[in-house]
């Protein structure tokens, strides 16, 4: 008898395992970023579609260069995110820094400090940021949208309505500059970026503290984490992202204007959600964003191609704005 149920237990020990098994092989196939994967590959196929060109290496890697900026930037958003934070001011950073360097080289400042004063001026605007929100314990998101306004209306003060160009040509067109004759000089700091930070997110207590953060700050206090601080370091590391994402933006242009990256934040933001980032923070991977970068490239381009009018576009990424933030839910509920 004690045998019969011994083996009973054992029998039913190794169904639950089994089963066990079953739904941790299932759940693999159950992170965001496989779907962002599987978006992708509809997205090449489409462009295919839609133009014989898309079937072109280099012409896709190419144009890539067009929205770099905006996947860089999407890499620190994503930590900002995942820590239950917001940043809607990257683009307007992005132009006052643009515009705040091209008016410094316009009163005769050396170009290589401008370019230096710049990017410690997008730093500063993301630690305006951290400091209003930590603070004050304001929503970021309500004091983003207020520094979205303010800092694109600085921009406009510095220039008005002109421009600004004529710079050093070792500065212009830096998606002209290609690695092995084909790869974008932009789309080797964009892949570099995704990796250096895909450590930090996955390899650091800095990463685990973030994750932490987001999933339930109080509880990340009490641990002993330094929320303010953290915050504070997110918003900088936007800030300085945010200035980089200029320069490189007004050295592809050739100019400086204040209505540089009209919008961005949309693509920003969507770039993140699409990659599997929960809006409210505590889930989130940059490899996920890494894979919504190409979507977002293949799907514009083909667009592009196709002829396809930018009212049209703009309809087609805030549609998957939304079915990024239901198709990660709906994968996190199924995860559970």
């Amino acid at each position: 008898m004690e045998a019969m149920v011994e083996k009973e237990g054992h029998d039913k020990k190794k169904i639950s395992q089994n089963i066990s098994e079953t739904v941790e092989k299932h759940n693999r196939f159950l992170h965001p970023e496989y779907g962002t994967l599987m978006m992708l590959i509809a997205s090449i196929i489409l462009g295919s579609v839609l133009s014989p060109y898309f079937r072109d290496l280099f012409f896709v890697l190419d144009s890539s260069s067009m929205y770099i900026e905006y996947g860089i930037i999407a890499i620190i958003l994503t930590f900002v995110i995942i820590s239950g934070q917001i940043d809607l001011s990257v683009a307007s950073a992005m132009a006052l820094v643009a515009c705040f360097t091209a008016t410094l080289y316009e009163m005769g400042v050396p170009f290589g400090l401008t370019l230096v004063i710049g990017v410690v001026a997008g730093g500063l605007l993301g630690a305006f940021n951290g400091f209003i929100i930590t603070k004050f314990s304001l929503p970021p998101i309500i004091v983003t949208i207020g520094t979205l306004s303010l800092f694109r209306g600085l921009a406009q003060v510095l220039l008005g309505d002109h421009s600004i160009g004529h710079f050093p040509s070792w500065f212009v067109g830096i998606d002209m500059n290609y690695l092995f004759g084909f790869i974008p000089f932009p789309l080797i700091i964009f892949i570099l970026s995704f990796i250096v930070m895909a450590i930090v997110l996955n390899r650091t207590v800095f990463g685990r503290q973030i994750y932490a953060l987001g999933t339930n700050e109080r509880a990340a206090k009490y641990s002993g984490i330094n929320v303010q601080k953290i915050k504070m370091s997110l918003f900088i590391m936007s800030g300085l992202v945010s200035a980089l994402g200029g320069i490189i933006m007004m050295s592809r242009l050739g100019v400086a204007r204040y209505n540089l990256a009209t919008g961005g934040e949309l693509e920003v933001v969507t770039l993140v959600l699409l990659g599997g980032a929960d809006i409210n923070g505590g889930r989130g991977n940059v490899i996920g964003t890494f894979l919504a970068f190409f979507v977002l490239v293949c799907l514009k381009t083909g667009m592009s191609v196709a002829n396809i009018k930018i009212e049209k576009q703009l309809t087609v990424l805030g549609f998957l704005l939304i079915f990024a933030i239901v198709l990660s839910n709906y994968i996190y509920s199924k995860r559970k």
